[in-house]
């Protein structure tokens, strides 16, 4: 690595640069023989083409424009300095002995060679991560007996945000089987002595670092960078061993920069470190090289119902009555659950490779335990969220003709965000998950009606058409579902402050309902299923009304007012006490409150509208307008 330390040699033949041969490579001094074509090609490539494997199984693989990303050890940056002392000490000489070109050559700083080597490892692997690539692709298709395209339909917005392409880190660490006077100067040696708590202190913080999250359920939850987390691994190994050598890997940056600033200020340095790189070739050096490979995020959208009134949104965990504490699952599933499972299916299932914790079981398979922090994982995330009891529906037919023609009126609005899959979907295997997550649609012929339960009260019945499929846990999804970009992502909480939405529901009342007509004058609404005729003269909507934080959810919202507009109401006898209103909202109106007025803390409601109490017993999402 000579030709990294002399910047410019000025036409000087006093230095004169060996051509890159295999010894002087394995030999260096400097780069550990990290330089060496054979080094790459005995040690590199087979790890990159082992961690690559699982990613090329299809075309439409890219790498990201900064990979690979590489960790080289500092104490390549420290001999590199050793190396300039040396050379300085000869042109010394020679500039002493009346050498005319010795004193226009020109050294690089030890920084400057450490990000010379580094920029040459990164260009040479990056060639080889694409040669692999190539290769692994081209094999896929020999083997492959399937006539589907295996070339995922990215847009350009996809591709600048690089969604869903493959990334790598490579990490080196020398190895070493020696003393620790063979490995580093003396004046470095003395410095990490004097920081020996600094560097202890630093190493517990890493290796121990903060809880990310709250709460002790049992759900993985998604986090970590696969670098860190590599580094992380490596070094939670390493400190189980007692030998103070391997912590010499890790040389923190501030205590480098501080040796060197001092070898540059001290002039005499020069000799020292020259005779020290001298007697340091004794000492063999080993290079272990560690590969992480993993896929970018990318995000698929779609919109699901919910028919079910014991599923949950996501997993939904709550502590436990009894004296052993511990935590109670509600519902029989949730919608993640329903969902995510198949998206992981048709994206080739999700690595568990780059996770900080690796627990590996004696089959070789990588698994995690429950309530582990991963890296890999199918993240769901919603515009809003209904409660468990809440059903999401499509609309009925009267709310369709309603709508303005430029409005489409659908199930939640989801962006799942897909960690360290193995492949990118085709839009085959998307349909195969709607498939799969839906099952085989029937129409048992059922239409929409109220009947009653055991206890009397009125539940509603509706038709296949307000829902999708005929998945046994009441979860389906529209379709079909697509490839997006992050912008659906980043924006999906902020549109649900726009949207307009729909709700169905069922209320006790304590006053007497004799007549349909009443109700809809009491309330001063659309009489059910009319609600096209909005220029009705008798009704008051759209109504706007103040809501406090309501008292249900004060124990973790803030205290406020809010002003919110009802845009809608139709409503419908079913007995004497019993009604069922339709309405549609602004977003962020609790409709329950809206109901039963919560201890007068809604205004209006229509407990105050009709005089009288008022409770809900069942509520439904009806749709939201896109």
């Amino acid at each position: 690595c000579i030709s990294l330390v002399v910047a410019d040699d000025g036409g000087s033949t006093t230095i004169k640069t060996p051509s890159s041969t295999e010894s002087s490579c394995h030999d260096c001094s400097i780069c550990f023989g990290l330089s060496s074509p054979s080094y790459q090609q005995e040690h590199i490539v087979p790890l990159i083409s082992k961690y690559l494997n699982p990613y090329c199984e299809g075309r439409g693989n890219y790498l990201t424009k900064d990979s690979p990303t590489l960790n080289l050890p500092l104490l390549i940056a420290v001999r590199a300095q050793c190396a300039i002392g040396a050379a300085e000490c000869f042109i010394k000489t020679k500039v002493t002995n009346a050498d005319s070109g010795a004193s226009s050559i020109r050294l690089r700083s030890a920084e400057e060679v450490y990000s010379k080597l580094k920029e040459s490892l990164r260009s040479s692997i990056r060639e080889v991560l694409e040669r692999t690539i190539t290769h692994l692709e081209n094999n896929d298709d020999e083997t492959s007996c399937s006539n589907e395209s295996t070339e995922p339909n990215l847009s350009n917005r996809l591709h600048e945000e690089e969604s869903g392409y493959l990334a790598a880190h490579v990490l080196f660490l020398p190895e070493f089987s020696t003393d620790v006077s063979g490995i580093i100067p003396p004046s470095l040696q003395s410095l990490i002595r004097k920081h020996k708590h600094q560097i202890e202190r630093s190493q517990h913080r890493i290796l121990n670092p903060r809880k990310r999250f709250r709460g002790n359920d049992p759900t993985l939850k998604q986090g970590g960078d696969p670098r860190i987390n590599l580094e992380l691994r490596i070094r939670r190994s390493m400190n189980q061993s007692s030998d103070d050598l391997s912590k010499l890997a890790w040389l923190e940056k501030s205590i480098f920069q501080e040796w060197l600033k001092a070898e540059v200020e001290n002039k005499e340095s020069s000799v020292a470190l020259s005779s020290w790189l001298h007697e340091s070739k004794k000492h063999q050096i080993q290079t272990c090289v560690h590969v992480g490979v993993w896929r970018r995020p990318f995000y698929i959208k779609g919109t699901y119902t919910k028919s079910r009134r014991d599923v949950a949104q996501t997993p939904f965990f709550v502590s436990s009555d009894s004296k052993s504490g511990g935590l109670v699952r509600k519902g029989c599933s949730s919608v993640e659950e329903e969902i995510c499972p198949h998206l992981a299916s048709v994206c080739g299932g999700i690595s568990n490779q780059n996770n900080e914790d690796v627990l590996v079981t004696s089959d070789g398979e990588a698994v995690v335990q429950d309530g582990s922090v991963v890296y890999g994982c199918c993240k769901f995330h919603a515009s809003g969220r209904e409660d468990i009891d809440v059903r999401m529906l499509l609309p009925p037919p009267s709310i369709v003709k309603s709508s303005s023609s430029n409005k489409n009126i659908t199930g939640r609005p989801f962006v799942c965000e897909v960690f360290d899959a193995y492949r990118l979907p085709t839009a085959t295997r998307l349909y195969a998950a709607v498939k799969a997550i839906n099952h085989s649609s029937s129409d048992d012929g059922r239409t929409e009606e109220i009947i009653h339960d055991i206890n009397g009260w009125p539940q509603s019945l509706v038709g296949n058409d307000r829902f999708h499929g005929s998945n046994l846990n009441g979860v389906g999804v529209s379709s079909p579902l697509e490839l997006t970009s992050s912008s659906s992502f980043s924006g999906l909480q902020a549109e649900t402050e726009e949207k307009v939405k729909h709700y169905g529901c069922i209320c006790w009342t304590s006053v007497i309902i004799r007549s349909d007509q009443e109700l809809v004058e009491k309330l001063g609404c659309l009489p059910w299923d009319q609600e096209e005729n909005s220029d009705d003269q008798c009704n008051i909507f759209p109504l706007e009304i103040k809501q406090d934080t309501p008292l249900r959810v004060l124990h973790r919202r803030s205290s406020d007012t809010r002003t919110r507009q009802i845009l809608s109401l139709s409503a419908r006898r079913i007995n004497d006490h019993w009604i069922q209103l339709r309405m549609a909202t602004s977003a962020g109106t609790y409709v329950k409150e809206f109901c039963h007025g919560d201890c007068g803390r809604t205004q209006p409601s229509i407990s105050s509208l009709l005089g009288g109490r008022v409770d809900i017993t069942e509520l439904d999402c009806e749709g939201i307008e896109m």
